[in-house]
């Protein structure tokens, strides 16, 4: 289909976005934890204790920011992909009503959705 292959740099651009915005979550969560964790880390011992104390609310607020920027990130990776999908479905419906048109013999008229539901007399 050729909406498919039209549109694959999309498809390929939502899919980074998405894995970014997961790694960014990832990453984040795993910083965190290693700030915040209670055993001490050898990059964490290394800090002054002073500098520890302002590290875990950064480390918070690093967390937050995170989320709302990856999951942002993520959602609109989904939303293209989906929209893409919906796009080539539209386009299979219509270039099967277009077919549908072009038979010769088929009556004309207008067949909707609801016609073929009623039953016939």
């Amino acid at each position: 289909m050729a909406g498919a292959r039209r549109y694959r740099f999309l498809a390929i651009l939502a899919l980074a976005q998405t894995v970014a915005g997961c790694l960014i979550i990832f990453a984040a969560v795993l910083t965190a934890f290693a700030v915040l964790s209670p055993w001490p880390g050898a990059i964490v011992t290394r800090v002054p204790v002073e500098w520890r104390e302002r590290l875990a609310p950064a480390a918070i607020g690093g967390i937050a920011v995170a989320i709302i920027l990856g999951g942002s990130l993520a959602i609109t990776g989904q939303m293209l992909l989906l929209l893409r999908d919906i796009h080539r479905h539209a386009a299979r419906l219509d270039a099967r009503d277009r077919r549908r048109r072009r038979e010769p013999g088929r009556p004309p008229g207008p067949h909707d959705a609801a016609s073929r539901l009623l039953p016939r007399r």
